[in-house]
């Protein structure tokens, strides 16, 4: 299966390939200019597969919680791609995604990208499987709700914020690159769900600034 998958709900876009037998993957940090540089990227990497978009048989979107106009642009370009190419697309869940991989550690996985406003958008998760949905929260606070006793293990782009908490372990991988686990993910989604439907949606935990000046003023 051909398939291309778009990690944009942080600062780092991940842009990765499966074609054939093959795997390419690319990283741009370039700051919030996902509108600027995702689709330049995408064509990049099919150019150096030497493939064209109507080959592909999937793309996979990471779907929040994250940077709302990340997820947007994402999730938009994801469906464009795919209405040229005739072919599906399968979202996932971003904070899961964050876990992929660290299914060894002996306590709890926690996944954290900053949402801003000194809170945090997390999750718990303990050999693969979900201990804690995901939330918009303090982090003290949510560190308190966790299972005494446990190692926890701080991963995604921004787990350093956890570094403060002397009982917090940071993933040295915790910036990584999540290509493969999103195309493996996505797949498995689309095998056991289907696609997405033409009216799926990111994943928010809050409302963006701009719904929130809007509900003040009416």
């Amino acid at each position: 299966m051909n398939v291309l998958a778009l990690e944009t709900s942080g600062r780092v876009i991940t842009i990765a390939l499966q074609y054939e037998t093959q795997y390419f993957e690319t990283l741009i940090d370039a700051g919030f200019r996902h509108a600027e540089t995702l689709m330049p990227g995408v064509d990049a990497l099919l150019s150096q597969a030497n493939m064209k978009a109507q080959e592909l048989d999937l793309v996979v979107v990471s779907a929040g919680p994250g940077s709302f106009t990340g997820i947007r642009i994402g999730m938009a370009t994801a469906k464009g791609i795919a209405r040229g190419a005739q072919c599906p697309v399968k979202s996932v869940p971003t904070l899961p995604l964050l876990a992929a991989q660290r299914e060894h550690w002996p306590g709890i996985v926690m996944p954290i990208m900053d949402a801003r406003k000194k809170r945090v958008y997390a999750a718990a998760f303990q050999k693969g499987k979900r201990i804690v949905d995901d939330v918009d929260v303090d982090l003290k606070e949510f560190l308190k709700q966790l299972p005494a006793n446990q190692p926890i293990l701080a991963t995604g782009p921004d787990a350093q914020v956890a570094a403060e908490f002397n009982h917090v372990v940071i993933d040295p991988m915790h910036a990584s690159a999540r290509g493969r686990a999103l195309i493996r993910m996505g797949c498995s989604a689309f095998e056991t769900e289907g696609a997405d439907a033409p009216d799926s949606h990111p994943i928010y935990l809050r409302l963006s600034e701009a719904e929130e000046a809007l509900g003040k003023q009416a």
